[in-house]
């Protein structure tokens, strides 16, 4: 609790000021860039038109505190495009102690369909990895050693289509992926990239410019079975055609 120079008393309230430090998120507003100090990640590049800057949201989760420090500096960052309504933002910010899957869902009800999400984390992770990640989670900043410059630079690679992860994060990411290969996709004869080995051959074919009586030829199959395999990638993963279908299994790796 403090009086502002307003005369109210309650949480801290407007724009941090140069002397005040948000205990909540261990950041002090001095840190902050101003709009006549080069930010440290971009500094000494072109300079960034406003149309340029990703825009950012901040998500409700009850912490007043730590919401209005995340609002406060977005709001004034050259670097960033304030929004009040996150749905409407390309990057949605939030900080949350220990999340588990639940808090990281109920933060998605309050994001746009395809914002990514930015998460300031104070203690342990207890979510979910894979949900986390196709709940959109695309940074996990612990709060610990947490700086603006980082948290801006973040934002940024974010909207570029990047992400940021601890190190330990990453390392539980890559057990869980290890074992879902093992377990899930072998067994079933899947690839990481949702397609079965047949179709992963029948792809790299067509890539090679194969016509589809010879890529049967060489498989073993009918033309018609051929044409089938493509059909059943087309329509699983709403693929447009089988140019479509060539561009997403090089994107998975396939290629």
């Amino acid at each position: 609790m403090r009086t502002d120079e307003a005369g109210e008393t309650g949480p801290l309230r407007g724009r941090p000021r140069s002397h005040e430090t948000v205990d909540d998120l261990g950041l002090s507003a001095a840190e902050q860039p101003r709009p006549d100090r080069p930010d440290p990640a971009v500094a000494g590049g072109p300079e960034r038109t406003a149309t340029s800057r990703p825009v950012v949201g901040v998500l409700p989760t009850g912490d007043a505190i730590s919401e209005l420090a995340l609002d406060s500096f977005v709001k004034q960052c050259p670097y960033l495009l304030w929004t009040g309504d996150a749905r409407t933002a390309e990057v949605a910010v939030a900080s949350l102690h220990s999340p588990d899957t639940g808090a990281v869902t109920r933060l998605r009800t309050h994001a746009g369909e395809r914002s990514a999400l930015v998460l300031v984390v104070g203690g342990e992770w207890r979510a979910s990895l894979h949900q986390a990640i196709e709940l959109g989670v695309r940074a996990v900043l612990p709060r610990a050693g947490f700086t603006w410059e980082a948290f801006t630079q973040t934002v940024r690679q974010v909207r570029a289509g990047h992400a940021d992860l601890p190190p330990a994060l990453q390392g539980r990411l890559m057990d869980q992926m290890q074992y879902t290969y093992r377990e899930v996709l072998v067994p079933r004869g899947l690839t990481p990239g949702g397609l079965t080995e047949r179709e992963a051959k029948v792809l790299r074919l067509v890539a090679d410019g194969h016509e589809l009586q010879d890529i049967g030829n060489q498989l073993g199959y009918s033309e018609r079975t051929i044409k089938n395999v493509l059909y059943g990638v087309i329509k699983r993963h709403r693929l447009r055609n089988r140019s479509h279908a060539v561009s997403f299994a090089i994107r998975s790796g396939l290629i």
